[in-house]
């Protein structure tokens, strides 16, 4: 039988602005701009000879026939994803695709990654690192995720790999021009904080004794590097990671006026982890499982970490 298919790039472009509801949010997520993903859609729309979304000044609904198709175009896609992966297994050639945090990437996983690779020589290995947090049950084209979180989605299977404990820190410049000696001092000072939703410096101001104090006003970005660049130029007060922090500390840039061990004192569930997430059922559940084992074995550890992790005993 011979099938008449719109370009499938088109399809797919399709099933990304149904998912995320939203033409910019769908050209982020494939790289593409706002014009070229409208212009895909308009394709797509001469094809089946209807329109599949009624456009707004600042937002797009999809229409019953919009709806219908993309379950369809799901399903479709689900099946040709499987039927790839499973033949790549069949034929002995093992791969895992990664999406990573980029702290997690750039202070545990790649340092440590040699000893993954020679032990398991031959597996393709492709990994992918972000901010944002993707929707790995909507992502076919990715196995696992490993991503900052106080354990965020029940539809899926999570490891708690590594606590991401913070050191309260600022850096010796700005100490200089308004000290922090008492926790007081911390309500003078601008807060610098991630976008991401989280409620650690909520917790921090009840450690300090400031839990009937509104916080300061802040300044957030959406990654660690850009905070730790911000309380490094004397923006506000930051929340280091840890290993960072020290480093920085021994440098002389930073300080830790109340001691790097002060957020030690939040309960597991108060403090952030770094954590691995795959689907329930996966046709790569054995290389995921594979990674995950070693993880634990090589990477979590005390001493890779700098601290004790009450990750793989919660």
């Amino acid at each position: 039988m011979r099938y008449r298919f719109p370009p499938l790039n088109s399809l797919k472009i399709f099933e990304a602005v149904l998912r995320r509801g939203s033409i910019r949010q769908a050209a982020e997520e494939l790289c593409l701009t706002p014009q070229a993903v409208s212009q895909q859609l308009k394709q797509l729309e001469a094809f089946v000879g209807q329109a599949l979304f009624v456009r707004g000044v600042r937002n797009i609904t999809p229409t019953k026939a919009a709806t219908a198709l993309g379950e369809r175009v799901r399903h479709a896609f689900d099946e040709i994803a499987e039927g790839l992966s499973a033949t790549r297994h069949a034929q002995g050639e093992k791969s895992l695709r990664l999406y990573v945090s980029p702290y997690f990437a750039t202070t545990y996983l790649v340092p440590n990654l040699r000893a993954f690779t020679e032990r398991y020589a031959g597996m393709k290995l492709n990994m992918g690192v972000g901010v944002e947090m993707i929707d790995l049950d909507a992502n076919t084209e990715v196995d696992a995720i490993i991503h900052w979180t106080y354990g965020a989605d029940k539809d899926l299977v999570e490891t708690p790999l590594i606590e991401d404990r913070k050191v309260l820190a600022v850096s010796t410049e700005l100490a200089a021009r308004m000290p922090v000696r008492m926790p007081q001092d911390v309500l003078s000072h601008m807060l610098v904080v991630p976008t991401v939703a989280n409620h650690l410096w909520e917790d921090t101001f009840k450690l300090l004794g400031l839990a009937d104090h509104p916080l300061p006003p802040v300044m957030a970005f959406s990654s660690h590097a850009a905070m730790l660049e911000a309380t490094l130029a004397g923006l506000g007060v930051g929340l280091v990671s840890h290993k960072d922090a020290l480093k920085e500390i021994a440098s002389g840039r930073l300080i830790a006026p109340f001691g790097v061990d002060l957020l030690a004192g939040l309960s597991y569930e108060q403090t952030p982890r770094f954590s691995l997430f795959h689907r329930k059922e996966s046709a790569n559940l054995d290389v995921i499982t594979d990674f995950r084992d070693w993880l634990l074995e090589a990477v979590c550890r005390d001493e890779v970490i700098g601290y004790p992790s009450r990750c793989t005993t919660a």
